[in-house]
């Protein structure tokens, strides 16, 4: 079923899959009993060397060895809760503290975590991006990372920005219902579309302003790609997919 959502910021796209059922918010009566069922939460990215080329204007090939992102904390709002309103301590909402460093060049979607959630009308989900904070991470003071090549030149794309992502069920539309049994919700990056270059960014613009051999785009504009850097993260956030299930 194709569930399309309300986004409160900036584009955002999900995946149910599983054993969701639904029922319309002008039901009073939430056929769900007091219980818990569990909730995997996944990460994916759609992505292929070719990306970057198309029939109209020929971009880079754009080759990824590493697709890095980190999540502070992922914020499951419900509805309405079946029974015990003090789960994980909150009234209509499970806070799950990371941070999740997650590589997403992976041929299968990458488990975030799978926790025991409550039955009930699950409304809203948020996502925290911020910098990590481990100084032996590879994408240390950086909240989402890339290296691979660009038309066989080495670069790396980092950003550092702090964000919450929000995704709200429509009002009027049906509502995910968990009860008593095993769901997931997979985040899908659509890299493909980052990287066409008419509709997304174009790489061929980024340069290695310093000659050191690596294409460097990040804010902190060491090769004069800063540009391109916010760019990227725009079309990060924006393009990310809704998958049908």
């Amino acid at each position: 079923m194709n569930l399309i959502k309300k986004f409160k910021k900036p584009l955002f796209a999900i995946a149910l899959a599983g054993a969701f059922t639904a029922c319309s918010d002008d039901d009073d009566s939430l056929p769900v009993e007091d219980g818990n069922g569990k909730l995997g939460i996944y990460a994916s990215a759609n992505y292929s060397s070719n990306a970057g080329k198309n029939t109209v204007l020929d971009g880079p090939v754009v080759d990824l060895s590493k697709f890095l992102i980190n999540l502070e904390e992922i914020e499951l709002e419900y509805d309405d809760i079946i029974g015990d309103d003090n789960f994980y301590n909150s009234e209509e909402e499970i806070e799950l503290k990371g941070p999740f460093e997650l590589d997403l060049l992976s041929p299968t979607p990458v488990v975030i975590t799978v926790v025991d959630a409550p039955n009930g009308r699950l409304e809203e989900i948020e996502f925290e991006f911020d910098k990590n904070e481990n100084p032996d991470s590879e994408i240390y003071e950086q909240s989402i990372r890339m290296e691979g090549t660009i038309d066989g030149v080495p670069f790396v794309f980092w950003h550092d920005f702090e964000e919450e992502l929000e995704v709200e069920f429509e009002e009027g539309e049906t509502n995910t219902v968990i009860s008593n049994d095993q769901n997931s919700v997979v985040i899908n990056f659509d890299l493909n579309s980052v990287f066409d270059a008419t509709t997304g960014v174009d790489l061929s613009n980024a340069v290695d302003g310093n000659g050191d051999g690596i294409i460097e785009i990040s804010p902190n504009d060491e090769d004069g790609n800063r540009d391109i850097a916010e760019a990227m993260k725009e079309h990060i956030k924006d393009k990310i997919d809704l998958l049908d299930d």
